[in-house]
């Protein structure tokens, strides 16, 4: 297959006048995206190292496909994340220039790197930069969550977004006259499947970059815009399913909705469905560490009854990404092992990376990843179970706390988050009505052992959420120890 890049120009030469990007109220054509990313070429030197600290949307776009066109590497910063984290990204992957959306925040980094997207565009003047590209080169640098409390930045190369895309455009099969909505942050990688699988397609990418549209009436976007393609984490499903009780939105639109990054629910894919029973849904798996991710499994109306175990299905491998299953002490479940020639190469700086590894395939030594997610195999299917590093073991039994959430679920139809505390159960359940504890704990001891049920339960108006809308267990916590919430 071409090169993403070559992929973009071509669909800029034989779609012209199509539209590229829809960032607020700008629409602009794949001819003059093509021209604003040779213009920012041309301020790069070859090679370049680029910290982005934008939030998504035309410019940042350009900017990505700028630095990949001239064989450079990009690190995208999350714009609402701490300081102190950012310097210490910054410090560990040492850009030639970091771009930021105003004079104000070049204050807050290194002054001499640091500048303004808007001053990178003023002279664009300057000859045009032609590389060679290697597939083996970093393009891109895509920091973890960090929930063990030391952020890593994973390495991904060039061949490996490539394979990426070979499966990718022809499997979401994005044309002319589809919209694709960007949810996700730069930092969150799940970006970089949107950003190329969509405009090497010929798409139109929307720039969903107003916090407020995004996190609390996503669903109106997809009405009011006619997105035809929505990518995010399931999480997001959870606001449409609550914003849908004050008013409901159209969602005929839409064709393809695909998720990724945390367990997607029956009940997400049960109300998606009774709002367009013709959707092809998605669910997906990868760890960043696996580029981007190396799993799917397509369910629709017809078919997703057949994938189904506490949440759906995560699939099987695409091309070029193999799994193998490794048993793990004391566990029923087996852990995920990636591997493969398109994972990513370690992680950046001094970080430990003995997760990374050579294993023996058929007599061949092969790179592979050591994921700590434990999936049960049921029928030829796989279904995440839980992380190995964040095993809930209390009195002597193994607790999933998946089984506790989905059979609150299943009596409250409400969303439920259960985490442990000091050693004892704590769930949290999304809702501002008052429920009945009592019929809930009764309930439970009719499905779930005696050492499952929860110490405690806990109503919340809203589930805590970080930046890329995965739940927050650690502002859970905090509630919890900071009783800012009654035991009923």
């Amino acid at each position: 297959m071409k090169d993403f890049i070559e992929l973009i120009i071509n669909n800029a030469k034989n779609y012209p006048y199509r539209i590229a990007v829809i960032d607020r109220d700008r629409k602009i054509s794949y001819a003059d995206f093509l021209f604003l990313v040779n213009s920012i070429s041309k301020r790069l030197k070859p090679k370049t190292k680029v910290v982005i600290d934008l939030e998504q949307g035309l410019e940042a776009y350009a900017l990505i496909v700028a630095i990949l066109k001239i064989g450079g590497t990009y690190c995208p910063l999350n714009p609402a994340a701490p300081r102190e984290r950012k310097k210490q990204i910054i410090t560990e992957f040492s850009p030639d220039l970091i771009i930021v959306s105003s004079e104000e925040k070049t204050l807050e980094f290194i002054p001499i790197k640091a500048i303004t997207i808007a001053r990178l565009l003023e002279n664009t003047n300057g000859p045009d930069v032609n590389v060679s590209y290697n597939g083996e080169d970093i393009i891109y640098i895509i920091y973890t969550s960090g929930s063990t409390g030391v952020p890593k930045g994973v390495r991904i190369c060039r061949k490996a977004l490539n394979k990426f895309l070979e499966w990718s455009i022809p499997t979401y099969g994005a044309t002319g006259d589809d919209v694709w909505g960007q949810f996700s942050f730069l930092s969150f990688d799940l970006s970089i499947v949107d950003i190329f699988t969509c405009l090497c397609s010929g798409a139109t990418l929307y720039a969903m970059n107003e916090i407020q549209a995004k996190t609390y009436r996503p669903d109106r976007l997809i009405e009011n815009i006619k997105i035809t393609i929505w990518h995010s984490v399931p999480s997001v499903v959870e606001f449409m399913i609550k914003n849908e009780k004050s008013r409901s939105c159209d969602f005929s639109s839409l064709k393809l909705m695909s998720f990724c990054g945390e367990p997607l629910k029956k009940h997400h894919v049960e109300f998606l469905l009774e709002k367009n029973n013709s959707l092809r849904i998605f669910n997906t798996y990868g760890p960043t560490e696996g580029t981007l991710f190396c799993t799917w499994q397509e369910l629709n109306a017809a078919n997703y009854h057949d994938y189904y175990h506490f949440s759906m299905s995560i699939g099987k491998a695409i091309p070029g990404w193999n799994l193998k299953l490794n048993s793990v002490e004391e566990f029923e479940e087996k852990e995920i092992i990636i591997y493969g020639d398109y994972i990513g190469k370690g992680y950046l700086g001094n970080i430990s990376d003995t997760k990374f590894k050579k294993i023996d395939v058929a007599g061949k030594l092969v790179e592979s990843f050591e994921t700590g997610d434990l999936v049960n195999e049921l029928n030829g299917n796989l279904y995440f179970s839980c992380r190995k590093d964040n095993q809930v073991k209390l009195k002597g039994y193994r607790v999933e706390l998946d089984e506790i959430d989905f059979r609150i679920t299943e009596f409250l139809k409400l969303t439920s988050v259960t985490i442990v505390n000091n050693e004892m159960l704590y769930s949290f359940i999304e809702t501002e009505n008052i429920i009945n504890y009592s019929d809930l704990r009764s309930h439970l001891k009719t499905v779930l052992e005696e050492y499952k049920i929860p110490h405690g339960f806990y109503s919340v108006e809203e589930i805590p959420r970080s930046q890329n809308q995965k739940v927050d267990i650690n502002a859970l916590k905090s509630r919890l120890n900071e009783q800012k919430v009654k035991t009923p």
